[in-house]
């Protein structure tokens, strides 16, 4: 273990000496790199080797000048990490991808890189001195973005990245960010004040005897001077810069000193001489595909042409330089309608949690008022099961009592009214026992595992009565599977159809016949008997509550044994239907879902 913190510590140590070498564009920062990348993968670790790859793309993109490669290594890199953690290295990715776009000329995506960098530091409640140097470094890069498109925010963002610099008593940075600040100056045609910046710059670099720095504050004073008309002066600052960046092979600081140079040599008389320069300068950007600056390039070129009265060339330099502007426009357009779908799908997911809120809101009520209901209906069901049905045994009683005390003496008509009374107190109390049936379907269901053949067995033993009174035959089949069901509601359902097809039944000998069938998609159980029938007009009808259909004077019941059943059958995802019985009765067939069967039997009917 000892070894490992060892092996993370050199790695932290070695990526933060190849960081400050890398961002003075020294060449040997690459022993460093590639010593980073061997111990990173020498432990494995996907964090040490995105850090790694965050450091090669780093001196891909500062020192190598291969933009391509390192958006490729950041890319890379960022697959290997969670980008919500800045502890170690993704906001340090954001800064080479940024720097990376920058330098290529693709000004949209650089910013958008260091905005993401800047949003995951800016979440921290407490920077270290060196995440705050890469907010510092942040907050500058946005603003040369910013100070190129002579946007006013730009020096927000460069004071804020001075302020840090201050703090932390980095000269190095405080004098780009210095360089930086006479560009606002010079945006706003303060060219006293710029060049009076550019000059603390230069201090501060001769007093660091950093050779890079001072040749880029000469650079930028050369293109002050050039701006206040004074090319001479602008001349006898770009020379030493550009033997440094050449000497050093900086492509990128090459080819802008190149640009600079070049209009200052036609500013002087020596027009050839400037447009070679420039041409120069051209095939540099072409190989670093910077078209951002070879837009620029462009556009001086063709003036500079018209004036020396080449025409042809100015025309082809113009042209060039309107593609270009037709290019960027094209992004911009496509980042623009990018953003605006983007807004449009964020504002459409916002209405739709709102919305969502507000039915939960909704539903949470709905909720709340079902359970004041169902305790309603449960305070209901034991006051029927009780004191409702209380009354009605008193009347009963009475009735027998007053029977009794009439002995003799009472009257046929007297027996007939009495007789009315105890069998409407009769009814009434088979009415309730009914609803209290009906509205305990839902109420909880015991799923258990119940043999269907003891279900008719059971059947058979309640309607013993009713099956002996109109001598009735029930066929059941000799296999039955077993299932995964409410026992009592099962028993409830087919012993409400069974005794459906004997009381409405004319025939001499009432038949029911139960069939099994395991079919694709379900399990059907048919209830088939011989009786009256059930008109196809009425099959819909007869499962309302309260609907019966009268056609003898002896038939009984309260309505709500169809209703009861076919409220089971729905509470178990089922469907109930009837269908005719040739020559005569009715077919009532229960489809239900497949996974109630229990262990399906082989010899089950099947289609």
């Amino acid at each position: 273990m000892s070894i490992l913190i060892d092996e993370e510590l050199d790695l932290d140590k070695i990526i933060l000496e190849a960081e400050q070498l890398v961002e003075r564009r020294k060449p040997e920062s690459l022993a460093l790199v590639q010593r980073a990348m061997s111990l990173a993968l020498q432990t494995n670790n996907p964090r040490h080797i995105a850090y790694a790859n965050y450091i090669l793309a780093f001196y891909y993109c500062l020192v190598a000048n291969d933009y391509d490669q390192s958006i490729e290594l950041c890319n890379k890199a960022l697959k290997d990490v969670d980008e919500e953690d800045i502890s170690g290295v993704v906001y340090k990715i954001y800064m080479a991808l940024g720097n990376s776009y920058q330098l290529q000329g693709d000004v949209f995506s650089a910013y958008d890189n260091y905005l993401k960098g800047l949003k995951l530091l800016e979440t921290r409640e407490e920077l270290n001195s060196r995440e705050k140097g890469f907010a510092g470094s942040f907050y500058y890069n946005v603003s040369l973005l910013l100070i190129a498109e002579q946007n006013s925010t730009a020096e927000q963002y460069l004071l804020k990245a001075i302020d840090i610099y201050k703090e932390l008593g980095n000269g190095w940075k405080l004098s780009k960010s210095y360089i930086a600040y006479a560009g606002v100056l010079e945006n706003r045609e303060e060219f006293a004040g710029a060049i009076e910046y550019l000059f603390k710059a230069l201090e501060i670099d001769q007093q660091l005897n950093d050779p890079y720095s001072i040749a880029l504050s000469k650079a930028n004073l050369c293109i002050l001077h050039l701006r206040i008309d004074k090319p001479t002066e602008a001349l006898s600052f770009l020379n030493d810069s550009l033997t440094y960046f050449g000497d050093n092979h900086m492509v990128y600081e090459t080819a802008k000193t190149k640009l600079i140079l070049g209009e200052t040599l036609f500013a002087i008389g020596r027009c050839k001489e400037g447009i070679d320069e420039l041409i120069a300068a051209e095939e540099l950007f072409h190989k670093l595909e910077n078209k951002k600056d070879l837009s620029e390039i462009y556009k001086t070129l063709g003036g500079l042409f018209s004036k020396i009265g080449d025409f042809e060339k100015a025309w082809e330099y113009l042209h060039k330089h309107n593609d270009s502007l037709k290019y960027f426009f094209n992004i911009e357009r496509e980042r623009a309608v990018t953003r605006a779908r983007k807004e449009f799908e964020t504002e459409q997911r916002d209405k739709e949690t709102l919305l969502l809120k507000t039915k939960n809101e909704e539903i949470q009520v709905y909720v709340r008022k079902l359970e004041v209901s169902n305790n309603e209906l449960k305070q209901f069901a034991h006051v029927a099961s009780h004191d409702l049905r209380e009354p009605l045994r008193m009347v009963n009683s009475y009735m027998d009592l007053l029977k009794r005390s009439l002995g003799g003496s009472i009257t046929d008509e007297q027996k007939e009214f009495i007789g009315f009374a105890i069998n409407g107190a009769k009814r009434m109390d088979h009415l309730i026992i009914d609803l209290l049936r009906l509205a305990k379907v839902d109420s909880n269901p015991r799923i258990a595992n119940i043999k269907l053949r003891n279900i008719f067995n059971e059947i058979a033993l309640n309607l013993d009565t009713l099956i002996k009174g109109r001598n009735a035959l029930i066929i059941v089949p000799e296999h039955l599977p077993e299932l995964m069901a409410d026992r009592t509601q099962i028993l409830l359902l087919l012993q409400n159809l069974i005794a459906n097809g004997i009381k409405y039944n004319t025939s001499f000998q009432p038949v029911i016949k139960i069939k099994c069938a395991i079919r694709k998609n379900s399990f059907e159980i048919s209830v088939a008997d011989n009786g009256i029938g059930i008109a196809e007009q009425y099959r819909t009808k007869v499962f309302e509550i309260f609907q019966r259909i009268d056609v003898t004077k002896d038939s009984s019941g309260s309505g709500i044994g169809l209703t009861i059943a076919k409220k089971i059958v729905d509470s178990m995802g089922g469907v109930i239907r009837i269908e005719d019985n040739k020559p005569a009765g009715s077919i009532f067939v229960i489809s239900l879902p497949p996974t109630i069967i229990k262990d399906p039997d082989q010899d089950n009917e099947k289609a």
